[in-house]
């Protein structure tokens, strides 16, 4: 009859419909939220471009002012014109080479030279004796072979590359860069993301980028210091 009250849900219904609603609830709440395991990876990679471009300017400079980038001449011309310095200045490594900067008074701090690989560790901003750019503190490679190269299209800084081999490293790529991408800084100071695939190759127009007819080489065979 139209004048009988209603009668009120059983309570195992009434239950279960409540708990429906909170559950959708939550599951809009979630949607709504950055998904934050993937962002954490993808940190790394912004901070290697941007220590990259400050190594860019870095560069620049040096280069504007010794006539190259660093390389084994103008190693002997850094001891010359800072006589003071208690920088290692070898010839081999791409510490050996970034030191030249640190040695100038172009750099500071450690920072910069840092980028998140399988083999490298936060710098401790030690800039003095042997405690400058220590093994693990480096996370760049180095084209050493285009130092002298007036050119403004040339790849001079990597990362992240398999030790002592023209490979990027694929593991570490996809590991600490979101999506195995490699970091390249050009001499225009431009930061370029590149695709490494699973052999550990970046594949540009065809071809491999470390590729000695690719143009960006323009005919001289990349000769690379790996970091420490």
């Amino acid at each position: 009859m139209s004048g009988e009250p209603r009668k009120p849900e059983s309570w195992p219904w009434f239950a279960v419909k409540v708990a429906a609603f909170v559950l959708i609830g939550f599951a809009i709440i979630g949607l709504g939220r950055p998904h934050t395991t993937g962002g954490k990876k993808s940190v790394h990679r912004p901070e290697a471009v941007s220590n990259a471009k400050q190594l860019g300017l870095a560069l620049i400079t040096f280069q504007e002012d010794y006539g190259s980038y660093p390389c084994e001449a103008t190693a002997a011309e850094v001891k010359k014109f800072n006589p003071d310095t208690s920088a290692r200045l070898g010839n081999q490594t791409a510490n050996d080479f970034f030191r030249q900067m640190i040695a100038t008074g172009m750099m500071d701090q450690e920072k910069p030279f840092y980028a998140r690989t399988l083999s490298s560790h936060k710098p401790d901003n030690v800039t003095t004796g042997t405690r400058m750019l220590e093994k693990g503190e480096v996370g760049f490679a180095y084209v050493v072979s285009h130092a002298a190269c007036k050119e403004k299209d040339i790849p001079i800084i990597l990362t992240p590359l398999v030790q002592g081999k023209p490979l990027f490293d694929y593991e570490g790529a996809k590991k600490h860069f979101d999506g195995n991408k490699a970091v390249i800084l050009w001499t225009d100071c431009s930061v370029t993301i590149e695709t490494v695939n699973k052999h550990g190759r970046v594949i540009l127009k065809g071809k491999d980028f470390f590729d000695p007819s690719q143009p960006y080489w323009h005919g001289i065979p990349p000769k690379v210091a790996w970091p420490e």
